[in-house]
């Protein structure tokens, strides 16, 4: 008997040692992320389902993850969050000095170059305003207002390069002072403007045909500058996403329709400069350019 109780003791004492080894060790602690509810809320799902994935991909070398949404706010007070500790971990913006000097960027393109593509929402029936447009001097010697948000990147972008714009606090009205002609162009990104025409197509606004006013202007997501390790784990993780291959697929799935909708090959392109990238940054865009071209170009020539 002593002998059967010992082949027993012998068999289950390593799993004795295993189990009490696995309760002993502490189960990964789940990393509570505050995004800006913007990001998370995004017209074009290619944004916070990219940023899921990047931490999908990563989960193995940092562990588990929540995303708790932020309260609702607009551009510029998530900008002002992303200084103080604990209150907002992730936004998404275009890079300008005062953005890069408040938080930490993650400088690979959210949604490839299509942001630098700019097209007009227009006021419906009012296409023909824009068929003598051939050239950036065209537009300026206009009487064609542009409207855009004051905190936004490119506002100063525009001005830079001598267009008059209308300017208001809140994302929202522009819909509707485009409609009370305040302005006569609301410039959207390629990654945005159809999704914003759908919404608000009804209440008599149109997508300009004939134009793209183009300057760089990536759209890179933003980590707390608190949170360092945070800003290396998703930059790792949209690299391997890079590299797999399945940014690409990602890009091809979310927007193929939205380059084929817009036609965006035969239109003009009014090229403007922005100031406002750093050296490295445009050196950066230059050589990612051919790259970028390639994924709307396949993206075009897809389903």
């Amino acid at each position: 008997m002593n002998k059967i109780n010992s082949l027993i003791l012998s068999a289950f004492l390593p799993l004795l040692f295993l189990s009490s080894k696995v309760l002993a060790e502490p189960a990964p602690t789940t990393q509570q992320v505050i995004v800006w509810n913007q990001l998370l809320t995004h017209p074009n799902s290619m944004v916070p389902e990219l940023l899921k994935r990047v931490f999908e991909v990563t989960s193995q070398e940092y562990g588990p993850y929540r995303f708790i949404p932020s309260e609702p706010m607009e551009q510029g007070r998530a900008i002002r969050q992303m200084e103080i500790e604990g209150h907002l971990d992730i936004g998404l913006f275009a890079p300008n000095e005062k953005r890069r000097n408040s938080a930490i960027s993650v400088p690979i393109p959210v949604t490839g170059s299509l942001l630098s593509y700019r097209i007009c929402l227009i006021r419906k029936g009012e296409k023909s305003r824009f068929n003598d447009i051939k050239s950036l001097d065209n537009l300026i010697e206009s009487d064609l207002l542009i409207g855009q948000h004051q905190t936004w990147s490119d506002t100063n972008i525009l001005r830079a390069n001598g267009l008059e714009l209308w300017t208001t606090h809140k994302y929202s009205l522009l819909f509707k002072q485009l409609l009370a002609k305040r302005f006569d162009c609301f410039s959207r990104g390629a990654n945005e403007v159809l999704q914003e025409y759908y919404a608000h197509g009804y209440k008599g606004l149109e997508i300009e045909q004939s134009l793209i006013i183009y300057y760089p202007l990536p759209l890179y997501y933003f980590v707390n500058k608190s949170k360092p390790i945070l800003a290396k784990r998703i930059e790792k993780g949209m690299t391997i996403l890079l590299e797999n291959g399945e940014y690409q697929a990602m890009f091809n799935y979310y927007f193929a329709d939205t380059v084929k909708l817009l036609n965006l090959t035969p239109r003009t392109v009014l090229t403007l400069k922005n100031p406002q990238l750093t050296e490295k940054a445009r050196q950066q865009m230059l050589r990612d350019d051919a790259f970028y071209k390639a994924l709307i170009k396949n993206a075009y020539l897809s389903k």
